[in-house]
């Protein structure tokens, strides 16, 4: 066999088996930072210090798109889902936003 084509053949090899081993480390990294990310959001939520009734409304909101935040005069947070009549019936909101309100000065937690 040609010597140079045997050459390429190998570079060939060798490249197609770093590729190889550079997208599992690319996928490693994506998992590891899908799971940072997941943290970071149950910390945000754990940091609302909602009652379970109150974190599944938040949740069913967010998901449905009908969830919205409110700081009262106390600091506290109130909870209200946009897509529940008063009278318990739910509404269609489809695509609407969920609003989050917040206090001048209030700090992020890190």
């Amino acid at each position: 066999m040609n010597m140079k084509l045997k050459k390429v053949l190998d570079d060939i090899q060798k490249t197609e088996e770093k590729i190889a081993e550079l997208q599992k480390h690319l996928k490693k990294q994506n998992d590891l930072k899908q799971q940072m990310e997941d943290i970071e959001i149950i910390k945000s939520f754990r940091s609302l210090k909602l009652d379970s009734r109150e974190l599944l409304v938040l949740l069913d909101g967010i998901q449905k798109g009908t969830a919205t935040i409110r700081l009262d005069e106390e600091g506290g947070i109130a909870i209200e889902d946009a897509g529940e009549k008063k009278d318990g019936n739910k509404e269609n909101n489809k695509g609407s936003d969920v609003q989050i309100l917040e206090r001048e000065g209030l700090e992020h937690e890190k």
